[in-house]
């Protein structure tokens, strides 16, 4: 039940395939050569948030994801595209593989690979002019699909008036753009009321904008482990993770050497070797310059695209679903959604049904109106047929 799809992008060997794996707990093909990745890879990732459980008292049966200490995961679509080199937006490479998975990506992971030809360090402002190359190619290939077949469109609407934003709508919706997110893009840039009137340099401004506003891109220096002064590129706007402490430790957890995730402590079953191995890593995280991906993965969703977590129930009183288990279902929404618009992402029949909602925490009837907020517990009171 992922609601949303964070692609991870960046040029061959920057360490795509390995983080997937490490975020997914899915072994994909890893190799330090080119395009390693022919093809799309998909699977679930999690972002983590603080379980209403806690003030419930009760533990909670998560449907998707998991709960584990009070820290809800709760379920992401990741995709880790095929390596992007210059000219991927028209075509050369894997670029129209490139281009397709990335079509319906809710935000975008720019790995980059802190490792030069030489097997140097590459600093804050190489790693800048290599991050800008990347950046360029998705907003080149973007303009260039939503340019696609333009004179068509004007001539469509030539001798008919039709709301600037709907016919902008037609073209966006092929990238999952909402009509809220044309609106928000026209109330804040200024672009020509008639659609005839567009130019070469308004398409590639509104594809800029798509990129940075609606669906923005991240840039995360990979390999961390490998770079001494952590600090001067975090000054320079970059977050650092290592995508093979990510694998160690998801490897870790799965053979039952630490208990969690989050702390990294290790359990009875690791013996020495591990074990120093294990807070070396763990000590490594400490000096905060150098972050967890899944702590990258909630701050893009809750920071960058302003989204909640909001957990509907039916029984308001036990915050529980029909068969009595604790909330069970966490959705992902956009800061600024109304309980009507949570009644019609659990079902559409619930939407079109909409009588009122129930706050579980307060017990107050809200209206459809009423703006959610992150943690909410809902009860939906809905007609159906």
């Amino acid at each position: 039940m992922a609601s949303l799809k964070i692609g991870i992008a960046g040029k061959p060997n920057a360490g795509k395939s390995t983080l997937f794996s490490s975020i997914t707990g899915t072994m994909v093909a890893i190799g330090n050569y080119a395009f390693t990745t022919i093809e799309p890879n998909e699977g679930v990732g999690f972002m983590d948030t603080r379980c209403p459980h806690i003030d419930l008292n009760k533990k909670c049966n998560p449907r998707h994801g998991r709960c584990e200490n009070g820290v809800r995961y709760v379920p992401v679509l990741m995709v880790d595209v095929p390596g992007l080199i210059e000219g991927s937006s028209t075509g050369k490479g894997m670029g129209n593989a490139f281009m397709d998975s990335l079509r319906d990506t809710t935000a975008i992971i720019n790995l980059l690979d802190p490792v030069g030809e030489e097997r140097n360090i590459l600093s804050p402002d190489e790693l800048k002019e290599e991050a800008e190359k990347t950046e360029e190619e998705i907003v080149s290939w973007f303009s260039s699909r939503f340019s696609s077949d333009w004179d068509k469109l004007v001539r469509k609407y030539a001798q008919v008036k039709v709301p600037l934003e709907d016919i902008l709508l037609q073209k966006g919706g092929f990238f999952n753009l909402r009509l809220k997110d044309i609106r928000e893009i026209l109330s804040r840039h200024r672009f020509p009321d008639e659609i005839a009137k567009w130019t070469d340099d308004d398409r590639k401004e509104f594809s800029k904008v798509v990129m940075t506003e609606i669906k923005p891109i991240i840039r995360v220096v990979n390999k961390g482990d490998l770079i001494e002064k952590r600090e001067d590129y975090v000054k320079n706007g970059f977050t650092i993770i290592s995508s093979d402490y990510e694998l160690s430790l998801e490897k870790a957890y799965s053979a039952g050497l630490i208990s969690n995730l989050t702390d990294i402590l290790p359990t009875e079953k690791a013996n020495e070797k591990q074990r120093a191995a294990l807070e070396m890593i763990r000590s490594s995280y400490e000096k905060g310059d150098m972050h967890r991906i899944f702590d990258v993965i909630s701050d893009i969703i809750k920071n960058k695209l302003s989204r909640i977590v909001v957990y509907p129930v039916y029984d308001e009183s036990k915050w529980t679903d029909k068969d009595g288990n604790v909330l069970p279902d966490a959705f992902i929404m956009t800061r600024g959604d109304t309980a009507e618009d949570l009644a019609f992402a659990v079902h559409t029949d619930i939407g079109n049904g909409f009588i009122r909602a129930i706050n579980a925490r307060s017990k107050m009837v809200i209206g459809r109106t009423y703006e959610l907020q992150d943690s909410d517990v809902i009860r939906i009171v809905a007609k159906t047929k």
